[in-house]
């Protein structure tokens, strides 16, 4: 038979994200772009990152199953895993059906005899049956806590090794089992638009959580579209507006430069807040998706080209000075599981480097009594508390107020730290 469309379809999102490093969600945008509104869109996409968040326990069944796991064929080890992530979490599709389309496309690519092996071995997979699904599988094949909570949790061995040092072995299980879910989907009403209240009104009950004007979904609403379109609201993680709240971005002192701006989450979020915002990022096409924001939401604010490193043409300065900054993204595998497979530690340690000279920068515009807000996305005390309290022994001018992290009880899946500094 030939290969269904929305398998071809995955196949092509894990070539293009797996083989040359394309962000997930740009592939699956590109891959899908042309294909008719329809099932195959929405299978194509939880094949894709379905797979990638629980690559790794799908490979340690797979090493129990394959006679030399680690010289098997790539090709085929990525059509086994796709196969066996639908055999194994997807129950609307029939053994039969994933079983078919799996050895035929391991026969088109690969000849017969190893389409035979792929037989055999999903054949073994549905045998084991319930198994699996439990975490004695796999700390009964594993020797210490780092081997088995990266089988049963899904992630490089380095990853939960640093965790474990990093949280703990009971935080650490909670963030990584977190990260397998597929984050709520995160809305921000927009406070100052004549529908707010209103809309706000509206999501309440449909929310999982909720702040005062950021919401949780299950469920993204028909009415929501029109909402967005309109300007009444955002797409945002609910995670990433809590993380804002908690650090009280509505007393940060005005002006504030948002220094890593991207396309302008965070920079309308504090200018729905009532602060004048001026925004600049090293990149052109951000800063041009920040401009459409600017455009669907009626807000003016100012946007530049610069490196959050500095020089900045700024007179006078800013008051505050907000870093979201680059960093390794290990707090938002749920919703880019992608990432975990490519950073290694010594991306960490050169982020670690570009943050410190990001504060440097930020610290020297503040006159005394401004604030350096910092926010990452990322789960690694070297580019979080690390980098805020060695930065703080290095400039004894700055004292920290507060700092905050996200919690895995929160149930957001999605996980941010952030501190804020005065300037004495």
């Amino acid at each position: 038979m030939s290969t269904p469309q929305a398998r071809r379809l995955a196949m092509d999102i894990l070539r293009r994200t797996m083989d040359h490093h394309q962000d997930l969600q740009a592939a699956v945008d590109d891959v899908l772009a042309g294909v008719a509104p329809g099932p195959d869109k929405g299978l194509a996409t939880e094949l894709a990152y379905g797979y990638l968040r629980l690559r790794g326990r799908i490979d340690f069944i797979l090493a129990q199953l394959l006679k030399n796991p680690h010289q098997t064929s790539p090709v085929l080890k990525r059509i086994l895993g796709v196969a066996a992530y639908e055999l194994l979490y997807l129950s609307r599709i029939p053994e039969y059906a994933t079983l078919d389309w799996a050895v035929s496309l391991v026969r088109e690519r690969l000849g017969e005899p190893l389409s035979k092996v792929a037989n055999g071995v999903l054949r073994n997979l549905v045998r084991l049956g319930r198994s699996v699904h439990l975490p004695d599988y796999y700390e009964g094949k594993t020797a210490g806590q780092a081997k088995f909570l990266s089988a049963w949790c899904s992630c490089p061995l380095w990853l939960a090794e640093l965790w474990l040092k990093a949280y703990g072995k009971d935080k650490a299980r909670a963030y990584l089992e977190a990260s397998l879910q597929a984050p709520p989907l995160g809305v921000r009403v927009n406070r100052m638009h004549p529908q707010g209240e209103r809309l706000r009104q509206d999501l309440a009950p449909l929310a999982e959580t909720r702040t005062d004007w950021g919401f949780a979904l299950k469920q993204w609403p028909d009415f929501l579209d029109e909402a967005v379109a309109a300007g009444a609201a955002t797409r945002q993680s609910l995670a990433a507006q809590k993380i804002m709240d908690i650090l009280g971005a509505e007393h940060w002192p005005s002006p504030v430069l948002d220094a890593c701006c991207g396309r302008g989450g965070k920079t309308f979020l504090m200018t729905e807040l009532g602060k004048t915002v001026w925004a600049s990022d090293v990149n052109v096409f951000r800063l041009r998706q920040l401009k459409g924001e600017s455009r669907r939401l009626g807000m003016s604010v100012p946007a530049f080209r610069a490196g959050a490193q500095g020089p900045y043409p700024l007179r006078p300065g800013p008051r505050t000075v907000f870093l979201d900054a680059p960093c390794s993204g290990l707090g938002v595998l749920s919703r880019r599981p992608d990432i975990k497979w490519k950073r290694t530690p010594a991306d960490c340690a050169g982020l670690a480097f570009l943050q410190d000279e990001m504060l440097r920068a930020a610290a020297e515009l503040l006159p005394s009594g401004g604030c350096l807000a910092y926010v990452t996305c990322t789960l690694n005390p070297e580019e979080n508390e690390g980098r805020i309290e060695g930065f703080v022994r290095t400039h004894p001018g700055l004292g920290l107020l507060r700092q905050a992290q996200s919690d895995p009880a929160e149930g957001l899946g999605e996980f941010f730290y952030g501190a804020v500094l005065k300037k004495g």
